[in-house]
């Protein structure tokens, strides 16, 4: 366990004190503060005797029990320098060390020495942090276990619960479960907030991830479209090539150079049936003119005339004999004549007959020449055909060659956004692992938890010390805390009150078994034991005679019992009687109080 034993406090210039130091030593026995005021000889208040205590408060924590500013701590008629030290021996497992603290105003310095070393750290804040782990000390601790301000400090009973509760956790030496939790809390929040900002990036990288893949299998999904495609037309293609080179076998071989030969041939044949046809067709023109010719001359030759009407001459009788003979030969000329045409006309149709034969032959020939040509063509068209399918079908290799990987452009996007996935999912389950731990871990030191099961163990002791304390100082109450901290008090009656149901006397009663119960509640739990307690007028407060005589042997008791410097700050006479250490006879007179030596009165 850890001991502090205060030796000795000095202040100077602090609120009414002046620049003459005011001195107090802490030894054992049971000490009165009181004194006189010059300046109001019919008063006994505002002497100063609250300063002690301000003071020690002051040079430990920095502030006044009655948290005045700054500024209102000086002494505003000396306007000197404020000036406090705290002699302290600190007695532990590592051995005894003698601490002294100097804490100034005007300006505002603390200063901390260990055995006689400077200790002091880089500011005023870090000081008073490493001056409170040295006293293992609270303000909370300090006003409710060692300092008890009637006036000036709420008591405990009238504190909210949170105040309630937080200080008896301090008392507990459970604040570091309170500090533990809070640390967690504040650790579960930055990892929760880390988890979620690695949440939502998961899920936007695993969302680009799936983007991916997804545009990957279309792509591939795709290709295979296209491959069925391919193959269909590959299949297509061979099938129409088999197909168009048997039709190429099926069609014969035609001499088409022989088919224009024997065209021209004919042709020759027709031109000479048309050039007879000719011959013929001027002979029957030439017959036909020669017979109207003689038919012309036949009907002229002759007359009935005396003279002919040709050369006028007289017509002889044997000029008629020779004109009919002659008649009669012309006559048998243009019967030649006509039997010529007849002839000629037999062999115009002959001819004509051959030149419809040839020409129906030329027909036939010209028929199969188209014929032969349509097929040359068909058959150039099936070549040009098989040879178109033959490029397609290598291009379609080619296109079932290049899709037939499976690779794509986003193949490198995914791996770098699957490892990116793998390694925010891993950070992720570490948050989430961390997150549950803590859950557990917040569990165990929460209220519910390892809290719940130490306050359960050390309430009998809460309570029975309570107990024993309000008997001792005759209180009509009762008073029991549950495992929430949370008090039932009952009067006499054994009814639920509330602590403001209670007269002063009665609340002071309970205010100082309270204060006597946490006191030791903090000496045999909290590793700490201080050897000073102060008590604000308790003695002036709602006591009547035989409260103040409960109170006293308290007060005595345990100044043996715990080697402990107990000091009254009063200012009735007759609380003298109690004292068996010194009287701390203070004097104020033109606003400075002063201390005197008590035998000097």
């Amino acid at each position: 366990m850890k001991k502090v034993n205060f030796k000795k406090l000095s202040i100077v210039n602090f609120l009414s004190v002046g620049e003459e130091p005011v001195t107090v030593e802490f030894n054992k026995g049971l000490h009165v503060i009181t004194g006189k005021n010059k300046d109001k000889p019919d008063r006994r208040n505002a002497i100063g005797k609250s300063t002690i205590a301000d003071a020690l408060y002051f040079a430990i924590f920095g502030e006044t029990l009655r948290e005045l500013k700054k500024d209102l701590i000086p002494n505003n008629l000396t306007n000197g320098k404020t000036h406090v030290e705290l002699d302290f021996e600190l007695d532990s497992h590592r051995g005894k060390n003698e601490y002294k603290i100097i804490r100034t105003l005007s300006p505002s310095k603390v200063f901390i020495f260990k055995d006689g070393v400077d200790r002091t750290r880089d500011s005023i804040k870090n000081t008073g942090t490493y001056i409170n782990r040295v006293l293992s000390a609270s303000p909370s601790i300090f006003q409710n276990c060692v300092i008890m301000t009637v006036n000036n400090a709420v008591p405990f009973m009238a504190k909210n619960k949170i105040e309630k509760r937080k200080f008896i956790e301090d008392i507990f030496g459970m604040e570091v479960f309170s500090t533990m939790l809070t640390a967690l809390r504040n650790e579960y929040n930055d990892i929760s907030r880390e988890h979620d900002t690695q949440l939502t990036k998961l899920e936007e990288i695993e969302k680009a991830y799936k983007n991916y893949e997804d545009q990957k299998q279309r792509i591939l999904q795709t290709r295979k479209e296209k491959k069925e495609k391919y193959l269909t037309r590959q299949e297509n293609n061979t099938k129409e090539k088999e197909n168009l080179e048997k039709e190429l076998k099926g069609i014969e071989e035609v001499n088409i150079s022989k088919i224009k030969g024997g065209i021209s041939s004919l042709e020759g044949g027709v031109k000479d049936q048309d050039l007879k046809i000719e011959v013929n067709l001027e002979a029957v023109a030439r017959n036909k003119a020669l017979a109207a010719t003689r038919k012309e001359n036949y009907k002229k030759m002759g007359t009935d005339k005396e003279k002919c009407p040709v050369c006028l001459r007289s017509i002889e009788e044997h000029d008629s004999d020779l004109i009919a003979k002659e008649k009669e030969k012309l006559k048998d000329s243009i019967h030649e004549a006509v039997e010529h045409i007849k002839f000629l006309a037999e062999g115009l149709k002959t001819l004509r007959e051959k030149k419809d034969k040839f020409q129906k032959v030329i027909n036939e020939c010209q028929n199969k020449l188209s014929e032969a040509r349509l097929q040359e063509q068909n058959k150039k068209n099936i070549t040009h055909r098989i040879y178109q399918l033959d490029e397609w079908q290598e291009e379609l290799k080619s296109d079932l060659e290049s899709i037939k990987s499976t690779e794509t452009d986003f193949d490198t996007l995914i791996i770098e956004t699957k490892q990116r996935v793998d390694k925010l999912e891993k950070k992720v389950n570490k948050y989430r692992n961390e997150l549950s731990k803590l859950d557990i871990v917040k569990y165990v030191v929460s209220e519910e938890g390892v809290k719940s099961y130490i306050v359960n163990k050390l309430l009998d002791l809460l309570n029975s010390k309570l107990l024993h304390y309000l008997k001792r100082l005759d209180s009509n109450s009762i008073c029991i805390f549950n495992e929430y901290f949370e008090e039932e008090i009952l009067n006499e009656k054994n009814k639920v009150c509330s602590y403001f149901n209670f007269s002063g006397a009665e609340r002071k009663s309970i205010d100082l078994a309270c204060l006597f119960t946490f006191s030791d509640i903090r000496r045999l739990q909290g590793g700490v034991q201080y050897n000073i307690a102060i008590y604000d007028e308790l003695f002036d407060s709602s006591f009547d005679e035989k409260g103040i005589e409960l109170i006293t042997r308290i007060l005595q008791d345990r100044v043996e019992e715990l080697d402990e410097c107990a000091i009254v700050i009063s200012h009735r006479k007759e609380s003298i009687k109690a004292v068996t250490g010194d009287v701390i006879y203070l004097e104020k007179e033109n606003g400075i109080t002063r201390r005197l030596d008590y035998m000097e009165i």
